[in-house]
């Protein structure tokens, strides 16, 4: 009942691979026009263990239209990681995710490292980069001490566009700062399933968190 809120499911991690449930929900997603792919994590996974072929025909069995590829965890140069953005996009719709999981790490990056690494997935063939901040919004485009990086954000959306853009707001506080920064039609990703109603409530500006936001695309 909640799909017209949802357009893209990712299955976390690598929990495809262990979820009983998994075809089932994968047939209720389809049956249900709701995209899916599988977590970045899943990638770093078949990466590290030098078996891409093996990604890519679990992709097809499982009738994956789009997929994440992420280097947060495990390091890819580059030229490498282009080429693999650019091969995996003749064949599926791919969302790179940009940013490390170690807090440390993302703190290290700078403004200019951002926007390489975001242009280097979007020339390569990404639909999307997604903006790490993890299930706990503590990494990314959050810093050690758990303040969003607000002029970074602006920065990357003035640089490469919202539409280019999705952010990763597991957090209310996140979610809405970034809907009164950036407009009710902000892609936002990394939501729970017990915070999709709550979240479109901050959308519509029924709650106290958005209630003044102006609607941008009203």
């Amino acid at each position: 009942s909640y799909s017209e809120y949802v357009g893209l499911l990712k299955f976390g991690w690598g929990s495809l691979l262990i979820d009983p449930e998994l075809k089932d929900k994968k047939v209720l997603l389809d049956e249900h026009k709701i995209e899916s792919t599988p977590g970045g994590t899943l990638f770093e996974y078949f990466y590290q263990k030098n078996d891409l072929q093996s990604f890519r025909e679990l992709l097809r069995n499982l009738n994956f239209k789009a997929v994440e590829l992420s280097r947060g965890t495990v390091s890819i140069s580059d030229n490498e990681y282009f080429n693999l953005i650019s091969k995996f996009s003749t064949d599926f719709k791919v969302f790179s995710e940009v940013g490390f999981k170690s807090p440390e790490l993302s703190d290290q990056m700078s403004p200019s490292d951002w926007i390489r690494s975001c242009q280097l997935s979007l020339d390569a063939g990404a639909e999307m980069v997604i903006l790490e901040a993890r299930e706990s919004g503590t990494a990314g485009i959050v810093d050690q001490d758990g303040m969003i990086k607000t002029p970074l954000l602006t920065h990357l959306v003035s640089t490469l566009g919202l539409d280019s853009i999705l952010f990763e707001a597991p957090v209310k506080s996140m979610q809405a700062h970034l809907i009164n920064l950036f407009g009710t039609d902000v892609n936002l990703g990394n939501i729970s399933l017990q915070s999709i109603l709550p979240l479109q409530a901050l959308r519509r500006r029924l709650r106290s968190d958005t209630l003044l936001t102006s609607l941008m695309s009203a």
